[in-house]
């Protein structure tokens, strides 16, 4: 160690970037030093950019309701657990369990209790920080280095929240948690009906606090858009899957029928913080078994993707994956379909794939590889877990601060 110690500046950086955050943590008691590289911006995003890039294992946060008592099934009273799952890729494409962690929410949290997890779901990650929330709370929380923060959401009167999404600001080098909200709509006393458009609020996590922004670009004339199941951070974008909904009606039995009009992907620059609506490829819009809602985004091969259901040939249960080819978030591109695959069984959220011919998946409450040449579905084993349904979420290891910045 007083060997390693005498090291120039840039090879211990070059070492110590390539450790996992846990033994940084230790390793900042070593000498003042190495503390003061281990909190400097350029050795964060050094760290942050290896982990990236690191194709020899794969990390995953997952959240599942598991039985109290592992040792016997008379006791069938339930909590909530968060663990962290690694894989360890190698040549052959086996995918080998190297550690399951324990519940890794233990006093991690302040001011949230273990009754509070079980209502909150994973919204998503961005460099190594999970945003996690429920109808009233938003939490940011960074597992590897133990750091959280509980944002309290300045909702307005008459509103419920339509979706949430979070990413980073390449711009400001920061991270911002986007919240749409939707306000109640206008009922006139001759039964017309006009529906408001959403209000949008963004967090921006090193001036800790919410503004609202404008958002002219979620409404055309006719129309309002809106964000629902947030899907990735991509490349200063965040990605929904949305739908578009017409403003008004002239009575309630008109609504009914007629108020949503097609699915698409909704993107938001979080630079420029304006949203963006991509249409589905357009033989989408022509099935008339309309399952396009089962689309997610993915990422791949540094494209954005859609994945899911193939609508010509549903009933063998096939899936498809279209890739939009030149695509910078805002200019619209061209669909191509890449592949079809089929699979008996169903698949309901794709994670990542590991490379370009095997994806990871929920299915049915487990986590399985799907082989995209042949269809063959490998379970990955989460051992000692009894649940049936299951939170997922790719995790990047990080020394990415939360609190201080």
């Amino acid at each position: 160690m007083t060997e390693f110690c005498k090291l120039p500046e840039e090879m211990a950086m070059q070492i110590l970037s390539r450790l996992p955050p846990q033994s940084l943590m230790r390793f900042k008691g070593v000498r003042k030093s190495w503390c003061t590289m281990i909190n400097n911006p350029k050795f964060i995003a050094k760290h942050l950019s290896n982990s990236m890039h690191n194709h020899s294992s794969t990390c995953v946060l997952y959240k599942l309701s598991t039985l109290k008592n592992n040792t016997t099934r008379d006791n069938d009273e339930k909590e909530t657990v968060f663990s962290l799952l690694t894989f360890c890729n190698d040549d052959r494409k086996e995918h080998i369990v190297h550690y399951v962690g324990d519940d890794v929410t233990k006093n991690q949290f302040v001011g949230i209790t273990a009754k509070d997890l079980e209502s909150v779901w994973i919204i998503g990650q961005c460099d190594g920080i999970i945003c996690l929330a429920d109808s009233s709370k938003v939490i940011l929380w960074n597992p590897a280095i133990r750091e959280s923060k509980l944002l309290n959401l300045e909702s307005y009167p008459d509103q419920v929240m339509t979706s949430l999404g979070f990413g980073y600001d390449p711009k400001s080098e920061d991270y911002k948690v986007i919240y749409i909200g939707k306000p109640d709509e206008e009922e006139y006393g001759d039964g017309h009906l006009l529906n408001n458009p959403p209000t949008v609020q963004v967090y921006t996590l090193g001036t800790n606090s919410w503004r609202e922004i404008k958002s002219g670009s979620l409404e055309t004339e006719t129309t309002n858009i809106w964000p629902e199941e947030f899907d990735i951070y991509f490349k200063g974008f965040c990605y929904w899957r949305g739908r578009e909904q017409i403003k008004e009606f002239d009575n309630f039995c008109d609504r009914n029928e007629e108020e949503y009009v097609r699915q698409f992907i909704v993107s938001f620059d979080t630079v420029d913080e304006v949203f963006h609506r991509i249409l589905f490829p357009d033989s989408l819009y022509e099935s008339f078994v309309c399952w396009y809602s089962n689309m997610n985004v993915v990422v791949w091969n540094e494209s954005v993707a859609l994945f899911g259901m193939d609508y010509g040939i549903f009933r063998d249960c096939s899936r498809v994956l279209w890739v939009m080819e030149d695509f910078d978030g805002v200019a619209k591109g061209s669909w191509i379909k890449q592949f079809i695959f089929r699979t008996a069984v169903g698949l309901e959220k794709p994670l990542q794939f590991w490379n370009r011919d095997e994806i990871l998946l929920v299915s049915e409450g487990s986590l399985v590889s799907c082989n995209i040449d042949t269809g063959e579905l490998k379970q990955l084993p989460i051992p000692n877990m009894d649940f049936d349904h299951l939170e997922a979420a790719v995790y990047v290891n990080s020394i990415v601060p939360i609190l201080g910045r």
